[in-house]
């Protein structure tokens, strides 16, 4: 293997006049070689090995001074003086050969290809003036990218201070401290060589119900700014970290010492969310039938309360810095499958779960909302109503009545000796002694935003207190804002509308044989109703969250079963969407009756189902599968497809929690329609299914394609 030659480096510049000022900046990332190719997937990319040196503006494209046309060049009289490049990107453009592929958002070439006419001018302030464009350029191309420069930029937007602290017997010259603080927030951030190297946050002025959180948002923001596998210092973002530090300087900044600490007041919501939380799982746990299906294990018992009663509060989980309730999760009935020797949790799928993130954000004059309150005393000891009791207890043991309590209101005390505040506004609400309440309220955001009718869009503003301003312009359809309608494509809100859909269907026929059946799916909105998007809202009490929760769980279900069944694995395309076309019809009646199959119960039979749906797929016919949705005021599928020699007709109601109850259906015979069978022959492995199953099938799969399949290869 040859061995490279080196190369020689271009002859200093000192004690000579420069025919141009150039800017002096500083220098993250700059090459000891001026012609080796820096790239990013070479062994030179690690910043360590990147020693610091001049670099001339003629080698800034790749040219040596005498090839550039620079007057003076080769150290001649004209020659550019010394100087360093402020960011990674430019240092690299230093280099022959680099790839400028792994930047992206990057519009800086077409101002570079003019740069070698440019220098070869003899206008000395034109050519300076166009070098200093391309350097604004550069600096404007690695923005947002984590480094030293980078760091301090964000933190000082945010309105943070920021001081540099060279390291106290550390292990090398280049390792430096960057200290963020605010009024009750302080953050340090060990660099070297613009490489993180750790990070710890600590909040001074709070109480341990804050302070003992911290570990894992350290973990957090060291994994927002460290160099994952396949990154390049060149190419690594402060996205996810400009996004928590965000969450926690938006507390910062409106926090008021002393009296009013928001990180204590998001911190007590969620020492009260999670002493509901503990109570919840021990009811979970004293549940015969959570024994009798198999759901026993901690993990299971922990998605149960999550996705039927109240919830499970985090704390700086899931990749967000702060409070949030996950409330739902896809595929919640599914036990994950895992290797011999895979230690990834269940929670590791952060994109198939729905959560509230709950902060704080200022109030308006124009919008008069109770502030907030700090306290961990939201609900009390008993969690649950004593009255409740002593009647008998909830019907309903997934909605006990809870004991709510209403904490005292946060006084701010004034700052003027007269009692008054000069800065406040005369509609600021005050005690008689001057001293006033925050103008700060409790928010909640919806991640992912929630689709919701427009009723019920209104009923849940109305359940936190808020009335929603006039909209400027018509709302969307509850299905357009699902199935966005293509631009450019004639849509008329008011009209029916179709969405279509070819795909296939992986399954596993009743042997365990795996097989795919590519389907056309239907869709038949002939009622359309108006939609919103409900993504943030202010509440005064984590009660009215609460609240929410199972209205939220059923949309959150309806929007999934549809998204799987009308866009495809990838979502990479849209469905098509039209007018219905003249004589389609979608409800076809059956004739004759199908029989049973002795099967398992339902939840063991889908898992044994699924899991040899990943073996190689064999080719089968298409499958035509309509369904005609009801969003308002229940959302309802009315599912049609071939079964047998005849055709399947199913109308499926989605409840609260995302439960599904059949409302008809001709599969089984009429008796098994309205038969439950008796308590022993409802469970056990030997047992007949009955209607309500087949919506139990369809909560474990989410899938209606599958479901068809299911249906078709179980119920002969």
């Amino acid at each position: 293997m040859a061995t490279p030659t080196a190369m020689k480096l271009a002859p200093s510049q000192q004690g000579r006049t420069p025919a141009a000022a150039t800017p002096p900046v500083s220098t993250p990332f700059s090459s000891q070689h001026q012609h080796t190719a820096f790239s990013p997937l070479g062994p030179r990319s690690s910043p360590q090995n990147v020693k610091k040196s001049p670099a001339n503006s003629a080698t800034l494209m790749g040219l040596t001074a005498s090839s550039s046309g620079i007057p003076g060049g080769s150290g001649g009289p004209g020659s550019n003086a010394a100087m360093n490049y402020d960011s990674p990107a430019a240092a690299a453009m230093g280099n022959l050969g680099m790839d400028l592929s792994g930047l992206d958002n990057v519009s800086v070439v077409g101002g570079l290809a003019h740069l070698g006419s440019v220098l070869g001018r003899n206008d000395d302030d034109e050519r300076a003036r166009r070098l200093q464009t391309v350097l604004h350029l550069l600096q404007e191309a690695s923005k947002g990218r984590v480094s030293e420069a980078g760091l301090e930029r964000l933190a000082k937007s945010m309105g943070l201070e920021c001081l540099w602290e060279e390291a106290m017997g550390g292990s090398g010259n280049d390792a430096r401290t960057l200290v963020v603080a605010g009024s009750a927030l302080a953050l340090e951030i060990a660099v070297a060589n613009n490489i993180v190297e750790s990070v710890s946050v600590t909040f001074p002025e709070s109480r341990s119900i804050v302070l003992r959180h911290v570990e894992r948002a350290d973990k957090i923001l060291l994994q927002n700014l460290q160099l994952q596998p396949g990154e390049s210092p060149l190419t690594k973002k402060l996205d996810r970290f400009a996004a928590n530090l965000e969450t926690l300087a938006v507390l910062d900044k409106l926090s008021v010492e002393p009296g009013l600490n928001l990180y204590e007041a998001v911190a007590g919501i969620y020492e009260t969310l999670d002493r509901l939380f503990q109570w919840d799982l021990q009811q979970v746990r004293n549940d015969p039938t959570q024994i009798q299906s198999g759901r026993s294990s901690e993990d299971a018992l922990v998605t149960t309360v999550q996705c039927t009663r109240h919830g499970r509060p985090t704390m700086h989980e899931g990749g967000h810095l702060g409070l949030g309730i996950d409330y739902w999760k896809q595929m919640h009935h599914v036990r994950p499958v895992r290797a011999d020797g895979d230690d990834t949790s269940a929670s590791s799928t952060e994109d198939t779960t729905w959560r509230i993130l709950i902060g704080c954000a200022p109030t308006s004059n124009a919008m008069m909302y109770p502030p907030v309150r700090v306290s961990d005393k939201w609900l009390s000891d008993a969690v649950e109503k004593q009255d409740s009791l002593l009647l008998g207890g909830n019907s309903n043991p997934a909605q006990p009545d809870l004991d709510w309590l209403e904490p005292e209101n946060t006084i701010l005390q004034s700052t003027q000796p007269d009692g008054t505040n000069k800065n406040d506004g005369d509609d600021a609400p005050t005690t008689l002694n001057g001293a006033k309440l925050p103008d700060v309220r409790f928010n909640a955001v919806f991640d992912p935003p929630m689709v919701l009718p427009l009723t019920l869009w209104h009923q849940i503003n109305e359940l936190v207190g808020l009335v929603p301003e006039a909209e400027a312009q018509a709302p969307a359809t509850f299905d357009a804002l699902l199935f966005p309608v293509a631009p450019g494509t004639h849509h008329d809100p008011s009209e029916p509308r179709t969405i279509r859909l070819d795909k296939e269907v992986s399954f596993s026929h009743k042997g365990g044989k795996a097989a795919a059946k590519k389907h056309q799916h239907n869709m038949f909105i002939y009622k359309p109703v108006y939609g919103r998007l409900l993504s943030e809202l202010p509440f005064s009490h984590p009660s009215q969250l609460v609240r929410m929760l199972p209205t939220l769980r059923q949309y959150a279900f309806l929007a999934t079963v549809l998204r799987n069944a009308f866009v495809d694995d990838g979502n990479k395309a849209s469905p098509s969407s039209t007018t219905p076309t003249p004589g389609k019809t979608c409800a076809l009646p059956i004739n004759g009756r199908a029989k049973t199959t002795v099967l398992s119960t339902a939840d063991d039979e889908f898992e044994r189902y699924a899991a040899g749906g990943n073996n190689k797929p064999s080719a089968t016919s298409t499958l035509s599968m309509d369904v005609v949705l009801t969003a308002h005021p229940v959302p309802r599928l009315h599912v049609v497809f071939p079964f047998r020699a005849a055709t399947a007709d199913i109308v499926l109601e989605i409840g609260p929690n995302g439960q599904v109850h059949v409302v008809s259906q001709n599969i089984f015979d009429e008796d098994d329609s309205t038969a439950e069978g008796v308590e022993g022959e409802r469970k056990g492995k030997s047992r007949r299914l009955y209607p309500q199953d087949l919506g139990r099938i369809l909560e474990v799969c989410e899938d209606l394609g599958v479901w068809c399949e299911w249906i078709r290869s179980r119920c002969t």
